[in-house]
């Protein structure tokens, strides 16, 4: 099972590294860097998508924003420390330090799981709390308008 799991992270993150293409993390269109958003423009357009959505009334947005405002604050704190084991696992990649490999993809799955707990936090916590039945019942089977299926609170990283 532990296997399974590096495997996993493994492909994951590989993924999310090759996907950056030639522009690199922080970096725009024409090669110069960016700002990153921050948590509460990240929840802030989580917000707008969902209400498109869900047709969510004022105060529901409200409380939406806040719930995703805090989740982004922590999430974004999580990120901080996964960005310099990316730079580990890159190097040890090159080196083929397989040792470093597998200890660094360990740090990194429970960065990911951290993450991910909380993203399906904020979604319970939205589903229950804030959605009317008929809003609820718009989600379906699934998650997607939830999970952010979009960029934003739970499409990035």
């Amino acid at each position: 099972m532990k296997t399974f799991r590096i495997i996993m992270a493994t492909v994951a993150i590989s993924g999310g590294l090759f996907a950056q293409g030639p522009r690199g993390f922080g970096r725009d269109a024409s090669g110069g860097t960016f700002t990153p958003p921050t948590p509460a423009q990240m929840a802030q357009n989580e917000t707008n998508r969902l209400t498109k959505f869900f047709t969510l009334s004022a105060s529901q947005q409200s409380t939406v924003l806040g719930i995703l405002t805090s989740a982004d604050t922590q999430i974004q704190a999580i990120g901080t420390q996964t960005q310099p084991l990316r730079t580990t696992l890159v190097a040890a990649i090159k080196a083929n330090n397989t040792a470093q490999i597998s200890s660094t993809l360990a740090q990194m799955s429970g960065l990911q799981e951290q993450e991910q707990v909380l993203r399906a936090n904020a979604a319970a916590l939205i589903y229950t709390t804030v959605l009317s039945s008929t809003q609820q019942a718009q989600v379906g089977t699934g998650l997607g308008p939830l999970m952010g299926m979009g960029g934003g609170f739970g499409g990035r990283r």
